[in-house]
């Protein structure tokens, strides 16, 4: 998914850059907003943040052999999470952001709370909404609210009217590391007025960490057992991926069917997001029920490093993006199309097509405005509550 129409952001495919509002400077923002804080635990994993959107910059994490491996993609330069450096209108990535208002799409850039009609941005190809907005929490300097050795809380206060949602919202998204090599999420907001709240992370995972040269995750296992159906949305010929407000059942040896372990690229070219093929899809869980606590829904390895991920959370669906706009090969820096080079913590050259994979938990795409999907509206007096967490460990 893609907010600023950029190479390599989720999206539903490519097209020129087109640049935030005049408002947003990139070269404004403070500079504490880059220094990440560092958390690490006794087993060698570490976890790096930074103010800026309250962004994962560095997942680090022992691979089979004891060795230290970056594992998400990301910039050395930390403010290009805000602007891209090559003079290329004003791309954006998302790499590793917190999202929200509203993650993935709002169709039409319209919704209804207390029957009242709200519009915000269409920065997603001129039909949607997508993370927020132009300027979303991904966007924003987040504070510092508690910090241990082991965790960082951040807080935000977005204002009634912010990029067109109503209600003053007091965010508070929390980071933590545990010592059995878990990397948790933990969400929490109030507002003053009726509004919706429905929010991720935007890391693009490579348990690789391109480990002798390699650029993509096609050979990754997955595995999503309760993952039994997908949302629906638009394709071909433009490929916005608007819920259509149906819920497909996934056939068992189907593409999207990952109900056994099942390498990432085996089916990859029959996905229907692009006109190459590629994942770029919401699969929802059967199990899932409001209000349950969080569980196991999604396991990820690398054969090649030996890294194991155990995705938990207690959100319904999680949104798998396969970087099928990375372009790491074209060398014409074009619009749309320009590279990205890896962090030095990955090697020499650039982040490739089909490079990472994401696993962003969400609720249903475009909630707002399908009664049949459940409820993401938020009341004075209630609390959103998420928690997503990432469990590492190694397999022979």
């Amino acid at each position: 998914m893609v907010a600023l129409v950029s190479a390599v952001a989720l999206a539903a495919a490519a097209a020129a850059p087109s640049p935030p509002p005049s408002f947003f400077n990139c070269s404004s923002q403070p500079a504490s907003a880059y220094t990440p804080v560092v958390l690490k635990n006794s087993k060698g994993m570490e976890v790096h943040v930074m103010p800026y959107g309250a962004t994962l910059t560095n997942l680090i994490v022992p691979d089979k052999a004891g060795t230290k491996r970056d594992v998400v993609l990301g910039w050395d330069d930390r403010i290009n999470y805000c602007e891209y450096p090559n003079g290329v209108g004003a791309e954006h990535t998302y790499f590793g952001a917190t999202i929200g208002r509203i993650a993935n799409r709002i169709a039409g850039g319209t919704f209804k709370v207390g029957g009242k009609t709200y519009t915000t941005p269409l920065n997603d190809h001129g039909v949607a909404t997508l993370h927020g907005g132009w300027v979303g929490y991904d966007r924003r300097v987040w504070r510092i609210l508690h910090q241990s050795s082991s965790s960082v809380e951040w807080t935000y206060t977005s204002p009634d009217g912010e990029s067109g949602f109503p209600g003053t919202l007091v965010i508070n998204v929390t980071h933590s590391l545990t010592e059995e090599n878990e990397w948790v999420l933990s969400y929490s907001a109030s507002t003053d007025a009726p509004t919706i709240v429905a929010m991720t992370n935007h890391a693009y995972f490579n348990l690789n960490a391109n480990v002798d040269g390699t650029t993509t995750v096609l050979e990754h296992e997955l595995k999503m057992p309760t993952a039994t159906s997908l949302q629906d949305v638009s394709g071909a010929p433009d490929y916005h991926l608007l819920p259509t407000g149906k819920v497909n059942h996934i056939a068992v040896g189907s593409p999207w069917d990952f109900s056994q372990t099942k390498q990432v690229g085996k089916d990859i070219d029959k996905g229907d997001v692009t006109a190459k093929g590629g994942y770029d899809n919401a699969w929802l869980f059967s199990d899932w029920k409001k209000g349950m606590p969080s569980r196991p829904v999604v396991t990820l390895s690398s054969p090649l490093t030996g890294i194991q991920l155990e995705m938990s959370t207690d959100q319904p669906s999680v949104q798998i993006y396969t970087g099928n706009f990375l372009n790491g090969t074209d060398t014409n820096m074009t619009a749309g199309s320009a590279r990205i080079a890896r962090k030095a913590s990955q090697g020499k050259g650039f982040y490739h097509y089909r490079g990472a994979i994401t696993l962003e938990a969400q609720q249903y795409i475009d909630a707002a405005n399908h009664p049949n999907f459940p409820s993401i509206e938020l009341l004075p007096g209630q609390r959103y509550e998420q928690k997503t967490s990432y469990k590492f460990s190694t397999t022979k």
